[in-house]
């Protein structure tokens, strides 16, 4: 959210069912990053260090990023502080893939900005805009048996809501709706001054199981392609979601033989073993 901007005035009505929906309590997570010091500059994401369920502490890196924006419903832009999500990125930031930043950005604009692991490349949102899109994951995203979050925002400013739902292949909505608030962001422990606003501001984060969504434990371990992100505009709205999200490939552990396929291989390794003694036996 822009600090200076004019709230826009041109908005998506979502229902008001989305008033009723349930809030996430943010998962603590740290934030590893490549420096801290200047807000302008990139800030490369280089790991995340969170709690298992075993409440030990696991750092990993193993990140599936966006690739593809479907459904893009977005207000038009017409000048000024109109529209709603936009490309944004520090000032001093590298503009990724060499696509400028858009207050009317096209789907592949938008994955060029998600596509990264610069947490100084971000969509920002008017204050009063709303805007709903569908986010596509190069990999399929599974709950595993660690009990890590698969899913991972950051929100510039710390003073906006987001709402989030899992998509299947198809881009049809599952589990419930998510309305993850302000309230819940923890600090991820480091400034963004974009091209959006004049000065730094603080970034909070918020971490998201799939078993937040919803999903049956059946989906969870099939694992999402998705999520549909979407903000409220208006007077009570989200006020303007300035976001990044980056998922979690899950740790799929190596199959382990089953007993009786070892004590196979092992009767065939000893067999085997006889045969090649008895071939060296008859060349001696």
């Amino acid at each position: 959210m822009s600090i200076q901007r004019i709230s826009a005035l041109i908005l998506i009505s979502f229902g008001s069912s989305l008033l009723l929906a349930p809030s996430a309590q943010a998962a603590s997570f740290t934030t590893n990053i490549s420096q801290s010091t200047n807000s302008k500059a990139n800030i490369w994401l280089k790991s995340i260090t969170q709690q298992d369920k075993e409440g030990k502490n696991q750092e990993f890196s193993n990140f599936s990023f966006v690739n593809k924006v479907t459904g893009l419903e977005n207000p038009e832009y017409t000048g000024g502080n109109t529209g709603a999500a936009s490309t944004d990125r520090g000032d001093r930031a590298s503009t990724p893939n060499n696509i400028p930043v858009a207050e009317a950005p096209k789907p592949e604009e938008i994955v060029a900005y998600l596509s990264n692991n610069n947490l100084n490349n971000i969509i920002d949102t008017e204050d009063q805009g709303a805007f709903k899109m569908n986010l596509w994951f190069d990999t399929t995203i599974s709950q595993d048996s660690s009990g890590l979050d698969n899913l991972f925002f950051w929100e510039r400013g710390m003073n906006s809501d987001l709402g989030i739902q899992a998509i299947d292949e198809n881009g049809n909505l599952l589990g419930n709706f998510l309305k993850l608030t302000r309230t819940t962001q923890q600090s991820a422990g480091y400034k963004i001054d974009t091209k959006e606003i004049g000065g730094a501001q603080e970034v909070g984060s918020w971490g998201v199981s799939l078993k937040q969504l919803g999903l049956t434990d059946g989906q969870a371990t099939t694992g999402i392609k998705g999520i549909q992100v979407l903000a409220e505009g208006g007077k009570n709205g989200f006020n303007g979601p300035d976001f990044k999200v980056i998922a979690r490939k899950a740790d799929i552990p190596q199959a382990v033989p089953e007993p009786s396929t070892i004590v196979a291989l092992g009767a065939l390794a000893v067999t085997t073993l006889k045969v090649l003694k008895k071939k060296l036996l008859v060349q001696i």
